[in-house]
């Protein structure tokens, strides 16, 4: 199962593992790197939704308390497109 983030960010499900992946591009190809490894799909998620978080230029309290908002709601709905992705796939 791969479950994209954003443009440059997506969490890959192997058989042993979750791993978030970063998009680069090599000799002109797009091509996606593991870069963390975890054993939960929740703990994956997390540490993406945490890493986002961290790295948003908020200014102030204020602004980091809104993009905490915003970004937790983002990461939720991922992860509810993707339970009902699965939820759809076993129905079938």
């Amino acid at each position: 199962m791969i479950i994209p983030l954003n443009e440059k960010y997506r969490v890959k499900g192997t058989e042993t593992c979750w791993q978030l992946e970063k998009s680069v591009i090599r000799k002109g190809q797009r091509e996606w790197v593991a870069f963390k490894y975890f054993s939960a799909l929740g703990k994956a998620v997390s540490a993406a939704c945490e890493r986002e978080i961290r790295l948003d230029p908020a200014g102030s309290l204020k602004d980091a308390l809104r993009a905490i908002d915003t970004i937790a709601a983002k990461y939720n709905k991922l992860l509810d497109d993707a339970l009902s992705e699965i939820e759809s796939r076993e129905a079938a």
